[in-house]
């Protein structure tokens, strides 16, 4: 037996509210959250290349882009 379909029911909910934050942040953590969302590990060189960002860049970006996301969810500014 799987979850149930209140389970799922939540599950979607709760991944839409994060979806609707995404689309709050700024252009640049938008790109970056989007490709290590569904990279299982990012290719910074590539992450590099397509966001026009040093690699260096990358994880303390990341770390910012992450920071104001929780900031989002947590505060509830996100119905």
């Amino acid at each position: 037996a799987g979850p149930s379909a209140a389970a799922i029911a939540e599950g979607n909910i709760e991944r839409e509210r994060l979806w609707r934050a995404v689309e709050q942040l700024s252009e640049r953590c938008r790109r970056l959250v989007r490709i290590i969302a569904f990279a299982e590990r990012p290719d910074y060189a590539r992450v590099s290349a397509e966001l026009g960002m040093p690699v260096g860049s990358i994880g303390p970006t990341r770390g910012r882009c992450l920071d104001k996301l929780r900031m989002l969810l947590a505060d509830g500014e996100v119905a």
